[in-house]
This record gives C-alpha cells, structure tokens and sequence, in this order.
C-alpha cells in the first residue's frame, strides 16, 4: 500500500533517539517513505498485539532497529517475510560479520546500516528503497483478494457455491483464481470439480518453508475449467497439523501468486479458521433460510465482528436454495440479523446435485439453471466485471450501473 503515493513504513525499535532521528529524516512533504507505524517493544516481548498492527497497517518497508538482539531481530524479519514475500527491510545496529550481513540479506534486508546511523545515509537507503518499491513489480501487480465462505450449519451449500462461483469468476474476468479447501477433515472441493489431487494442503503446509513459485505450481491441481485447486487432505487426521499462524503465512504468500483466492471454510470458529477470516476481504456467509442457520449466524456473530479487521462491513450474507415462496422472507432474514442480503442464489437442488454426483460442476454444464444464472450474476457482484451472459427470464442483459445499485442497496434484481 501507499499513501499519496508515498510507500508506507513500519519502525520496529527500543532506541529513543534513534526513533526521533527517523521521524526528523522520514517527515515532511519530501520524504521517501511514510512511517505509520512505531513499535517499540523488544523482540521477544513481541506478541500477537504487535503483529495484528502490522498487518493492519500494510506496510511495504519495515525499518528494523537489531541493536539489543541481532539474532532475534533476524528470526522476526523472517517471521514477517513468509507471511508476506514483499516485505523490504531497511536494518540498522550494530557492525556485523560477513556471515551476520548474508544472514540478514536471506532474512529479506535490502540495507544494512551500522549505528550510530549518519542521517544522509539512512535517507539515502529509504529513497533508493522507495523509488524499488514505486515500480511496478509482478508481485504487486497481483497480489489477490482473498474471500472466505462458510455456511453456518453443514449441508449449506457454501462448498458447491464457492466452488462454481470460482469457476465463473476465473472465467469472468480472466485472471488467476485459486480455490483453497480449508475443510481439512471433510473438504469436498475436489469432489464437485471432479479430480483426484495428488497433492493437499497439508503436503503445502509441510513444505512450505521452501516454498516458491515453481514449487507452489507442483501442488496446485488444475482443472479443464482454468481454476487452480488447493485441496484438502484425504485423510481427516491430518488436519491437526495445521496451525493458525500456517493460515495467516501461507495466505500472505498466495495473495502474491494470484489475482482472487477463494477459500472453503468448514463450521467451525477454530483458530485457524478464524485466522483465514482475518485474512479475509470478504467473508461470505452462505446461508439457507431456516431458523437453525439463522440462529447460527446471530451466535457467531460477536467472535467474526472481533477477528475481521471491517467489522460488519466485510460480511456479505448470501441466501442459497431460495425461494420466494418460503415462509420467511428476505426482510424478515435482515431484521433478525440486522444484517443486508447481498445476493440470493436459487433453489435448483436437483440440477445441482446431479451435477455433483457427475463430477462436473454446474456452470459448465452449458444448460438454463437457474443457480446458473445466479452464481454468474454473484461473480459479476464479487469481482465488478460483468460476464456479459443474459440473465434468466424476461430482464434480459442486467447493464452494469444497474448491478451496481442493486449491490450497493444490497438487492437482487426482481426474477434474478
């Protein structure tokens, strides 16, 4: 991120007057970098606090103060850099070995700067830095949107959906989508899209550490479609292995590799999963509309509000196997939870379960559905680009200042 232009920096240091020294040499309508961020504990008092700042702020340079502990300065610049590849340090302490300096350089230090620092050489490194990050690299250009689904009560749909809605949105607009099948005990993305993974994200997770772009390549399954997987495991007992801070790392890493990451959540509020609604830039609450479900989402509520960085904001309610017959309405749906609709997929079980036990999924299938239709109209919604595909019944083609109002109001089209 950058602000007017101006790439943004965290400063990570215990030395008073270093701090007020940044501050003189990075302030002004001048300066390289902006700094808005200050954390001023040492490094192993640095806790979960500290880290939520960072990655609420995004910074993109992190000028790092290793005078009190070299080592563990090292061990927290990888710690960010695996959570977010992009990361520039600038590091400052004390005079360092040739092996100290390589150390720091594989750790992700651009600039190394021994203490006391010269102010013309600290403003120098932020303005080569600066002017690196200024470019255009392929990492930035695109680093993904990630959008989490979960269905409040099992049997929801919220698998099926996330799972053609990714094959849409990859061919909507043409771009890199990955599904991520974090259901690591009973995940059954690979089940709709019909394919046998070799690999799961569990074997992702015990690899990760060496992790690049060629290898992340040989534990996706592509399908016919253009939509990468990440599956599941198999084995349900592997997903123990799975920690929250692998979520929050590796997620971090997909942004960089692809343009939208959707990600299959299973009904729970573990920490891992909470970890990937964190991460989240949207949260889609897939929902049928039925007391229990409804019931669920007001008990989950408080515990989503506190991890999404949004607050209700991020939530986008989505009611699955609708129908205007049902004897609660939509209205009645947003008075309970105090929450909009933002798009309704219709009730079209039997088309699409067939589609399910064939092992090809739905959108592909080239009929009339009407979960179809609205699975394309939802894509359009998520990713602003319309799929120039007639909707069904008499309103033809939905121009796209049309959608944009009614997503705005949080509507659907009457008949979509």
């Amino acid at each position: 991120m950058t602000t007017g232009g101006i790439p943004r920096a965290a400063l990570v240091s215990t030395d008073g007057p270093f701090r007020e020294l940044v501050r003189q040499i990075l302030s002004g309508p001048d300066r390289p970098v902006a700094v808005d961020l200050e954390l001023t504990v040492p490094f192993d008092a640095m806790g979960e606090h500290q880290l939520q700042s960072i990655r609420s702020q995004g910074p993109e340079l992190i000028l790092l103060d290793m005078e009190d502990a070299p080592a563990l300065a090292l061990k927290f610049a990888q710690f960010l850099i695996e959570q977010n590849p992009a990361l520039v340090f600038i590091a400052v302490g004390p005079p360092l070995s040739n092996d100290q300096l390589l150390a720091a350089m594989r750790a992700g230090v651009t600039e190394y700067l021994p203490k006391p620092v010269d102010p013309d050489d600290l403003r120098g490194a932020a303005t080569r830095v600066a002017q690196k990050l200024r470019k255009p690299t392929e990492a930035q250009r695109t680093a993904g949107k990630i959008l989490a689904f979960f269905s409040p009560k099992g049997g929801g749909g919220s698998t099926t959906l996330a799972t053609n809605l990714a094959i849409v949105v990859h061919r909507t607009t043409q771009k890199r989508t990955l599904l991520v099948d974090l259901d690591l005990e009973m995940g059954e993305s690979a089940l709709v899209l019909g394919v046998q993974p070799r690999f799961n994200f569990v074997d992702f997770v015990e690899n990760f550490r060496r992790m690049d772009a060629g290898l992340l390549a040989s534990y996706i399954e592509r399908h016919e479609s253009g939509v990468h997987l990440l599956s599941a495991p198999f084995q349900p007992e592997k997903a123990e292995a799975v920690t929250a801070d692998q979520i929050r790392r590796i997620l971090g890493f997909l942004r960089q590799h692809y343009d939208y990451i959707i990600v299959d959540t299973p009904r729970s509020f573990a920490p891992p999963i909470l970890a990937v609604f964190e991460a989240a830039d949207q949260v889609y609450i897939v929902s049928t509309v039925d007391l229990p479900s409804l019931r669920n989402i007001q008990r989950g509520f408080p515990l989503l509000k506190r991890v999404l960085t949004g607050a209700q904001d991020q939530i986008r309610l989505v009611l699955n196997r609708y129908d205007p017959n049902d004897s609660i309405s939509p209205a009645d749906v947003e008075r309970s939870l105090g929450l909009k609709v933002f798009w309704k997929v219709s009730n079209d079980y039997e088309a699409v379960m067939g589609s399910v036990n064939s092992g090809k999924p739905i959108v592909l299938n080239g009929g009339k559905s009407s979960y179809t239709s609205d699975v394309r109209g939802l894509a359009a919604a998520v990713t602003g680009v319309s799929s120039s595909i007639k909707s069904r019944g008499a309103l033809g083609r939905i121009s796209d200042s049309v959608r944009g109002a009614l997503t705005r109001n949080g509507k659907k089209p009457e008949g979509a």
